[in-house]
């Protein structure tokens, strides 16, 4: 007897517009949403500093050049550096560390128990919103006898999974071939299952390694291509945004119009294609059709939120998906938005954290920066 077919699940066009589903939440506002991102460049380029400013600024809710951030707990997988070598990195960025990120010098790999960890410590910090690999290679598993493209996409689609059931941002810190190519993102090291499994890639590329400035090639599903214009700055030991060098990075008039109309109005609630006449009323030049106006929106809600004091939300109504724009408070409140509204100063100062401010809430050696 042949077995019987499971049929497909399919949803027509209409009811899957009409499901309530929650956009695209970004940690960085139009460079990195949740999800899975690879961070690639040459050998000591820079991409650990990199990386190490982004947590810093990410937990204290400060601004990643003029992106704004969602402030929220991270944590960094620096495996190939020993606590004092972090701890010479770290006092380089900043004075004051963030209890708010949390750092780890050892981890298993994905043949092993790697994921597990990274889901306990999901359950134990439920407010992270970023977990940084530092570096990919040194949580790859053993090869199988399956092609390189089979386990590329099948290793990275294990992160993949933690990312997507958390609602979380995970950046793999990788490196680039040395053949060169014309486009950067063909440079990234490893097959095309690789590129195939993440939702973002950045490429960190330098003319001649002697340079200070480097391009930040960005590329992704939720994001518009990027190259921004870098320069290192080796006393304090970050890197400066200069300039955008991609075309399309024309000066932003959807923010500017959306706070002069909010100032006045306070409130709106209506569809896309709506907002669309509103903004053209007061004078602003869009272009864009109403899709992409709900797109460009999303990508800047942490701009209106925590510059303007501008509440984004999206919700349906019948057959119409609403935009409902508020503004709130006097500006006291700015900078306020988390990951998680439950946390709190109990969260912080547990009896799980010791004076050291090691987190010892697992038992696993390996999982804590000892």
């Amino acid at each position: 007897m042949s077995q019987k077919t499971k049929p497909l699940a399919v949803i027509d066009g209409k009811s899957l517009l009409a499901l309530e589903v929650d956009p695209p939440k970004f940690i960085i506002s139009s460079l990195m949403p949740v999800g899975l991102h690879i961070l690639s460049g040459s050998a000591k380029i820079g991409k650990s500093w990199l990386s190490l400013w982004l947590c810093q600024q990410i937990s204290n809710g400060l601004p990643v050049w003029e992106f704004e951030t969602l402030k929220c707990g991270t944590l960094y997988l620096a495996l190939e550096d020993t606590v004092d070598r972090l701890h010479f990195r770290l006092s380089h960025i900043t004075d004051t560390g963030s209890e708010q990120s949390f750092f780890a010098t050892e981890s298993e790999n994905l043949s092993g128990s790697l994921i597990s960890q990274l889901e306990k410590f999901m359950q134990d910090y439920p407010a992270t919103g970023l977990i940084v690999i530092d570096t990919l290679q040194r949580v790859r598993g053993s090869e199988s006898d399956k092609s390189m493209y089979v386990n590329d996409y099948n290793e990275i689609g294990k992160i993949k999974d933690i990312a997507d059931r958390y609602k979380i941002a995970i950046l793999l810190v990788h490196h680039v071939r040395k053949a060169p190519d014309s486009d950067p993102f063909n440079t990234v090291s490893g097959s095309m299952g690789i590129i195939g499994a993440v939702d973002s890639m950045y490429v960190l590329e330098k003319e001649r390694r002697a340079e200070n400035k480097a391009v930040l090639h960005v590329t992704g599903r939720d994001v518009e291509d990027k190259q921004l214009l870098l320069e290192f700055d080796r006393e304090r030991t970050v890197w400066n945004f200069i300039s955008y060098l991609s075309d399309e990075q024309a000066e932003d008039k959807l923010v500017p119009a959306v706070v002069s109309f909010i100032s006045k109005q306070k409130s709106y609630s209506g569809t896309s294609s709506a907002l669309l006449e509103e903004l053209k009323n007061i004078g602003a030049e869009m272009q864009y059709s109403p899709n992409v106006l709900t797109r460009k929106l999303k990508e800047q809600a942490l701009i209106l939120e925590k510059r303007h004091n501008i509440k984004l939300e999206f919700t349906r109504k019948k057959d119409a998906r609403l935009i409902s724009l508020v503004l709130v408070g006097d500006g006291d409140d700015r900078n306020t938005q988390v990951c998680s509204p439950e946390l709190s100063s109990s969260d912080i100062e547990d009896d799980d954290v010791t004076n050291k401010g090691v987190h010892e809430k697992t038992s696993s050696p390996s999982s804590e920066a000892a």
